[in-house]
Order: structure tokens, then sequence, then C-alpha cells
């Protein structure tokens, strides 16, 4: 199957493609946006091979991605997976002290905010987990997280494996990075000295994921009692039954290992920079964006220096490659 994109217009054309695959393959775990988001970045970032026909692009190959790379190398977190990391990232922002801001931004964020971001770290560590037992064959243990300082629980992810039915220390150090599917860069930041290897997982948490858990375990009504106290609500009953057919319930999430890095890949390799007339931009590769060296960086902006980066399209993601990391392991 071959489709036709714009990059002017390359969020309506994506769904487009992601409708057109839907009809001839088996997307599950994924909807029709999902795709789409996952789409988007892949031909951003030439994860998805694509050439130039004229003033016009299309798509190369996209079915052997979609089947071989993207299914394959995708995992479903369950409900359960979900409540566990919820509470673990409730816990730690309670009781640890960790900034409100961003990593290198003096930007403020709610705490909403941060529960999802590190509930989505928490998905992150549970998917490689169940990751590895079933496309590696190999039993992992998670780093626990202490409650203190953010730097105590940043070095590494993975622990222990289990090596003829006993557990013992990882050979090498493995960091997990999770974002969403959209998403086109594993940012491993200034952290390139505390893992041998770096994983990046994308996950499809949707932006309702909390109410939907609120919902689930009956705080819409305990909501609504407070509204009805306070003089908002008239009829209880009719009121629970409206709110809850708008809101979906707790559900399967789906989640994409698009690969891994080792650390030397960030040495050996070069980022990629398309230079016009006014701007330099940095549009994929592997490595250091130091000050100077660009203006930004495709599907991120104009970001802090120092930061490692690591494009979709260069990641290591076949069965060998996962073969040989689980050897180093």
């Amino acid at each position: 199957m071959e489709f036709k994109w714009r990059k002017s217009q390359l969020k309506p054309d994506a769904l487009v493609i992601a409708k057109g695959l839907a009809e001839a393959h088996d997307i599950t775990p994924y909807n029709q946006e999902q795709l789409a988001d996952l789409i988007l970045s892949g031909l951003k970032t030439g994860e998805i091979e694509y050439e130039k026909k004229g003033a016009s692009y299309y798509t190369k190959n996209i079915e052997t991605w979609l089947n071989e790379r993207l299914l394959k190398n995708t995992i479903i977190l369950s409900a359960d997976d979900y409540k566990k990391a919820l509470y673990r990232a409730f816990r730690l922002l309670v009781l640890a002290d960790i900034a409100k801001t961003d990593f290198g931004s003096s930007r403020q964020r709610d705490f909403g905010q941060r529960w999802t971001d590190f509930t989505r770290g928490f998905l992150g560590e549970i998917g490689i987990k169940h990751f590895f037992e079933k496309n590696c064959g190999m039993e992992v243990e998670l780093e626990e997280k202490e409650v203190g300082a953010v730097e105590k629980f940043l070095p590494k992810d993975i622990t222990n494996v289990k090596d003829k039915g006993q557990w013992r220390a990882v050979k090498c150090d493995v960091s997990i990075k999770t974002s969403k599917l959209r998403s086109m860069w594993l940012d491993i930041g200034s952290q390139l000295e505390h893992s041998e290897a770096f994983i990046f997982i994308k996950i499809g948490l949707t932006t309702d994921h909390l109410i939907s858990f609120f919902k689930s375990i009956g705080y819409l009504e305990e909501l609504v009692d407070m509204g009805e106290e306070l003089g908002e609500v008239t009829g209880r009953k009719e009121e629970i039954k409206r709110l809850c057919s708008k809101i979906p319930d707790v559900n399967i999430f789906p989640a994409y290992i698009a690969g891994f890095v080792w650390k030397q890949d960030f040495k050996n390799s070069k980022l990629i920079i398309r230079e016009t007339k006014k701007k330099k931009i940095i549009t994929g590769g592997i490595g250091l964006f130091e000050k100077g060296i660009a203006n930004g960086v495709e599907g991120l902006g104009d970001i802090t220096p120092g930061k490692h980066l690591a494009c979709l399209s260069a990641l290591r993601w076949s069965e060998k490659d996962w073969l040989e990391l689980k050897k180093k392991m």
C-alpha cells in the first residue's frame, strides 16, 4: 500500500493513512486516532520510509513498519497496571521531595500535571517489564523508588533479571524513558553517564484518564453529593447518570516500545541538521544538542541546550537488537 501525504497537512493525512491501514489490517490494540499519532511522528522522523515523487511525498513499506516494527513491539497495559502506576506516582509526589518545576526549566507544574507525568513514567516501567517477558522471554525487576530527593531514583530502572531460575543484578544499567504516542525523540537530558542503555516507550495514556479513574472508584457520586449540599444539584441520580455517560471507563492502554540506544551511540553518531536561509533545525539522528549548532529541534521547538537526543529512526528495535541487549543484561 502506498499513501500520499503533505508536509503542510500531515495531521489530517496521517488520519487518512491510519483509516486506510485499519481497513486492510488489524491495528489492535490501537484505535485510528492513536495510530495516526504514531504515523505522524514516524513520517516526520523517517521512522516510516517515504519517497518524493515530483512535489509530493509517498509512504514506502508502511505495512512492513506496521506489522514488523510497530505491532511486534507493542504491549497492552491493563487497568490494574494503570492503577498501580497511578498510586505509585501519587505516593511519591506526596511523600518525596520533588521539585514542582520541569527539569531544566522554571515552569511550575500543578499537582495534576505532575501526577500524570509520573504515572506515565511508572507505566513505562511496568510496560517494559511486560515487554521483556513477552518478546525476550526474560523476567526483570524494576528499581524500587525511594522516598526522598529525585536524584536518588534517576540512575537506573531495571535492577535485576532472572537467570536460570535465580535473581541476579543486571550486568549493565538500563534506563526507561516514557512519552506520548506522538513523541519523536528519546530525550535523556544530561543523564548519559547514568546507564549503558536507554529504552524509549510511548504510551497511549488518554487525556481523560484521571477523571475515568475517579468515575471507577465512585468519586463522582461524592462530588455530586457535595454539589447537592451546596445547592448546585437538584436531581442527584439524574446528574450522576448524565456525568457518567460522558466519561469513558478505565480501559487498556497500548504501549509502543519504539527501541533503545546504547550510551556509545551518542558518541559514535551525530544529529542531522536541516539548514535554510533563516535558521538551522535538528531533524533527526542522535547526539548532543549543544548551544549554537541549531535554532531548535523538529517536534520539540526551542529547547535548552545540553540535551542528549535520539530520533525515532535512529533507535535500535529489531529482534536481533533486543537479543543483544538481553545478553548484555
